[in-house]
């Protein structure tokens, strides 16, 4: 019996040691003194066990009383007791080493096929960089992938990701390469792989009757276009959003996309029913079925349009369509002043005509197109509005376009053209569609280095009131700043989305650098926004705390990492995930493109 006791009391006295374990490095020592007093008192009360028990309660009693007041005074928060997730709360990623890279991407390679990945030099700049990107590699001998792997279907997407989130290597997903902002760079190569979705450009399903369509992130929006022309149930549906030549759907669902059209259809937020998502560790989900309309749980859908693939990689996306309109023409109106022109548009909006398209061109951006067009048609070199006018017959249609030349004048419209046809559509709105390659064509005749011609293209949006104010201010500054004739303007006016085209050598990368952070900070003083459809990429993440706050980067970040602990989506992209990471500075040190590799209408 007395054996018995002895051993309770022992393992009484362990346990107590056990916890004590547990609270930390405070607790730890408070600890190894009560051990210590505890073994004297066993020594000095060897033959009165009920004793020892006793003086043993007594202080754990007390040393947890102090403990716990210590504790219960100062806190220690962790990451598990945020609502959001302050960069200085976070230690740097870690990532595959070459060995880790190596063993990964031998895994991911038998999942595709070696048929479906390239190592190709060419190929891995293609992916990493173009020409018309606003921003490029500061390092690209670094900043770049080893590998472009090209899936074929939903499972080896989640596959691969199963991989790439057990090696830790991160993952840029693309499709058409068409991004301004720099979303494509491979912050954390060379141990990153590319996943290109061009073997992912299927027509998955077509629902004409319900007016959607499912399809693969690597179709573009244009072949979507031809599709639905050349079916018999599709040939009266469109799809609304119409971004730059070369647009695919996955890429317009990452950086929440539009164009010339979202002033009716609206951007791809409003158009996207649902979306077929691989998350960071291969598990696939989808975010909602196919009704227009549902309030069950939270809106995952928009939660990743706009995420320019940071949250997860989208392999499936069922779009909304629209009914064609059966008739469509084209109304062009010149105006004196900018001022003239958009206060037409805010009219027009206000008398609740809804044109089709309705955009603006600066003066300068009309003499660059009648500089370098073809034909012998020229344009005034004035402040010009483009309308899409269309309905579902001839007589609304025209009395649309009745309507709005009638407002056109009472706003001193200089000169009205209309379309009657479609060859006279596309030769009307032929200014509006080439205006960036107008533009970069115009550089080598005005810059002093004929041979380096940059570009660099960003976009604003502001209230649609405050637009002609921002696009005056803006024009007023770049003349200041010596860029006059050397910039074109072109503005979505019926949402208030406007695009800078600045012309420079690369010499003066840093004074248009500078000009770009002014035009932000006006967007920004009217309640505007950094980027209206390009997207933030690395380019403009700078501007997203000053737009939206810190608290809500770090809101941001709290998702980022609940849906990607390991940082291998898209690393470094919208905002800072590392705190030891100086990509904005490397990025302001300037960094230019040599040679175009391709050509892109915006």
């Amino acid at each position: 019996m007395f054996f018995c006791f002895k051993s309770k009391i022992w393992r009484e006295k362990l346990n107590l040691q056990v916890m004590f374990s547990k609270l930390g490095k405070n607790g730890g020592r408070l600890s190894k003194r009560f051990v210590r007093y505890n073994s004297s008192i066993n020594r000095n009360n060897s033959k009165n066990p009920l004793l020892a028990y006793t003086f043993a309660a007594i202080g754990f009693l007390g040393a947890g009383y102090f403990i716990g007041k210590a504790l219960l005074k100062e806190p220690l928060p962790t990451s598990s007791d945020r609502s959001t997730s302050p960069l200085s709360t976070l230690l740097s990623p870690q990532y595959a080493n070459e060995k880790d890279f190596e063993a990964g991407l031998l895994k991911i390679v038998e999942i595709v096929g070696h048929e479906n990945a390239s190592f190709d030099k060419d190929v891995l700049l293609a992916q990493n960089d173009s020409f018309y990107s606003t921003h490029h590699p500061p390092n690209p001998d670094v900043q770049k992938p080893s590998a472009v792997i090209y899936p074929t279907s939903t499972e080896q997407v989640s596959e691969i990701m199963k991989v790439a989130h057990q090696y830790r290597i991160p993952i840029v997903a693309n499709s058409g390469l068409t991004s301004l902002e720099g979303q494509n760079i491979h912050t954390r190569g060379p141990y990153s792989i590319s996943l290109s979705f061009q073997n992912m450009n299927q027509i998955v399903a077509f629902h004409p009757d319900d007016l959607d369509i499912v399809v693969q992130p690597g179709v573009g929006w244009q072949e979507l276009d031809d599709f639905l022309l050349g079916d018999p149930k599709g040939k009266n549906l469109k799809f609304g959003p119409d971004p730059g030549i070369g647009a695919n759907i996955g890429g317009m669902v990452g950086t929440s996309a539009s164009g010339t059209n979202a002033f009716k259809y609206g951007t791809m937020k409003e158009n996207v029913v649902n979306l077929t998502v691989v998350l960071a560790d291969g598990t696939i989900i989808k975010t909602r079925q196919r009704p227009r309309k549902s309030s069950a749980g939270y809106h995952l859908t928009r939660l990743f349009i706009g995420s320019e693939g940071t949250l997860g990689i989208v392999t499936e996306i069922t779009l909304k369509l629209h009914v064609r309109p059966r008739y469509e023409f084209i109304t062009v109106a010149a105006f004196p002043s900018i001022k003239d022109a958009a206060s037409a548009a805010e009219t027009i909006i206000a008398q609740g005509i809804q044109p089709n398209a309705m955009e603006i061109l600066n003066e300068t951006m009309m003499s660059f197109v009648n500089e370098t067009s073809d034909g012998d048609k020229q344009n005034l070199e004035t402040p010009t509005l483009f309308f899409k006018l269309g309905g579902p017959t001839l007589e609304s249609t025209e009395e649309q376009a009745n309507l709005v030349d009638e407002i056109a004048k009472k706003n001193n419209v200089m000169k009205l053209q209309r379309s009657t046809n479609d060859e006279e559509n596309a030769e009307l709105w032929a200014a509006r569609r080439n205006g960036l390659w107008s533009t970069f064509q115009y550089g080598s005749k005005v810059l002093k280095d004929k041979d380096d011609v940059q570009v660099w293209t960003t976009d604003v949006a502001v209230p649609i009131s405050k637009l002609s104010l921002v696009i005056s201010e803006i024009n007023d500054y770049l003349i200041e700043k010596g860029f006059k004739d050397r910039f074109s303007v072109m503005g979505h006016i019926g949402d208030g989305n406007c695009h800078f085209i600045i012309l420079y050598n690369s010499s003066d990368y840093d004074k248009v650098h500078h000009v770009v952070d002014h035009m932000v900070e006006r967007a920004l003083s009217h309640d505007g926004t950094c980027t209206g459809e390009h997207g933030v990429g690395v380019g403009k993440r700078k501007y997203l705390p000053l737009e939206l706050g810190v608290e809500a980067i770090d809101t941001m970040r709290q998702i980022k990492l609940a849906l990607d602990p390991r940082r291998i989506l898209n690393p470094d992209k919208i905002f800072k995930i590392d705190p030891e990471e100086n990509l904005d500075e490397q990025l302001d040190q300037g960094s230019v493109k040599v040679k175009p590799n391709c050509m892109h209408n915006h």
